[in-house]
């Protein structure tokens, strides 16, 4: 399946392809981003690293910034 994945802050768009039923996890791997670190972002809803995700759909991956 094909999903495209719009990372932030890094500004950058990437088509990834995935096995059927792939979850978050799966995109995080393919990417090799660290998913303690990132969110993944459907419309405006956050989803589990373990939601299934959708063959044509695009997910934000949005990197989490703490500090002080």
């Amino acid at each position: 399946m094909h999903v495209t994945a719009d990372l932030f802050p890094a500004r950058e768009t990437r088509a990834v392809e995935l096995p059927d039923g792939a979850t978050g996890y799966e995109l995080m791997q393919r990417l090799a981003l660290a998913p303690d670190v990132h969110l993944l972002v459907r419309g405006d809803v956050p989803i589990p690293i373990d939601e299934k995700l959708r063959d044509g759909e695009s997910v934000r991956v949005i990197a989490v910034v703490s500090g002080g």
